[in-house]
């Protein structure tokens, strides 16, 4: 049983051609569902728990990075399967994905092939992609180790399922991308759990800013806020997404 959820943004005038496309699309397929188009008020988790427990089996968005990644923290753990048809921009993850964009992604759809996924967890919230950190006011703690970035540091990515300095993050190693990057935009990588200058591999991790008592206030996925302090680590293979032949991992 298919559930498709069409993001809140595509009820615009000008995707209306877009969705009638990807609409026939998947009734030429055989894989049509319960198709619910989603309002701003309207929760994803919620939506996809309730379809959950009526039997659904394979979950596809139509939207971008932010919808992807609030369904996939919906399907932690469960044995539905998730999907995407990208439409419009920041579609970085589909991209990765191997799943191209508009109508062509229903082809991915029908064919089904899956892959199991890790799944981030920041202070017990999940994460799909990435986290984002003001470089130079935050402390990393690691199995005894410290790092306090000095001001050369621009930015923190903690990475799960997304691209760094032209490379692809693993999203099956069990580990997160650490990036620190400089203002100089230059790097040195090193093996996993080995104090690195701009590039290491972890399974947890925890931040903390000492010199703001209020918290560092850090983006999650693109869309989530949440401050520090932060329990950080990596949760092995957790949602199933269906992705193409052209996938990027």
């Amino acid at each position: 049983m298919y559930l498709y959820l069409f993001d809140a943004f595509l009820g615009k005038g000008k995707y209306k051609k877009t969705i009638d496309k990807i609409e026939t699309r998947i009734t030429d397929l055989e894989i049509s569902g319960r198709i619910i188009k989603l309002t701003i008020l309207e929760s994803i988790p919620e939506i996809i728990a309730d379809g959950l427990k009526k039997g659904v089996k394979t979950v596809v968005v139509v939207g971008n990075d932010k919808t992807l990644c609030q369904a996939a923290s919906a399907l932690i753990g469960s044995d539905a399967s998730l999907g995407i048809i990208p439409v419009g921009e920041n579609n970085a993850m589909a991209e990765i994905l191997g799943v191209p964009q508009e109508d062509l992604a229903c082809e991915v759809i029908s064919a089904r092939l899956l892959e199991n996924i890790d799944i981030g967890r920041i202070n017990n919230n999940p994460f799909i992609s990435s986290i984002e950190i003001d470089g130079h006011k935050v402390l990393l703690e690691h199995r005894g180790w410290k790092i306090s970035p000095t001001s050369k540091i621009n930015k923190i990515k903690i990475l799960n399922l997304n691209k760094f300095f032209n490379k692809i993050s693993r999203p099956q190693d069990g580990l997160m991308e650490v990036v620190l990057e400089s203002n100089k935009k230059t790097f040195w990588s090193f093996k996993q759990d080995t104090f690195m200058d701009s590039l290491f591999y972890l399974k947890k991790l925890k931040v903390t800013s000492p010199k703001d008592k209020k918290g560092l206030t850090v983006l999650v996925d693109g869309w989530r806020v949440l401050k520090t302090p932060l329990e950080i680590e990596i949760l092995p293979q957790q949602t199933k997404m269906i992705v193409g032949r052209k996938r990027q991992f």
